[in-house]
């Protein structure tokens, strides 16, 4: 009985996360430098949504690993790709019309 408890404790918590926050200190804006940021996103995989302050995309594909997660989005004229392991994440902008691209630097806690 007892190795069966054990087993599926081990199970709930290798099991990813369904949400977790992003925070992004520092934002680059095309090759013009990066600069300080305040910047955060929450993801539910569950939901397939990555939410900002300006709105709700869609997420369309999620890959994970051990210790990689990347997702892409959708949504509000632009393309987004988030990938973070439990160092670092780095999200990428890539709006329609432009073409133009800013990325974040920063970290996602509850992720792993």
């Amino acid at each position: 009985m007892i190795r069966i408890g054990f087993c599926c404790l081990a199970l709930i918590s290798a099991a990813p996360a369904q949400a977790f926050n992003c925070l992004f200190d520092t934002e680059c804006y095309e090759a013009e430098g990066c600069a300080a940021s305040n910047f955060d996103i929450d993801v539910s995989t569950e939901d397939k949504t990555l939410s900002a302050a300006f709105g709700d995309l869609t997420i369309l594909a999620i890959k994970r690993s051990e210790s990689l997660v990347t997702l892409f989005a959708t949504g509000g004229g632009a393309e987004y790709m988030l990938s973070a392991t439990p160092e670092a994440a780095r999200l990428s902008v890539q709006m329609n019309q432009g073409p133009l691209v800013l990325s974040y630097l920063g970290i996602c806690e509850g992720a792993f």
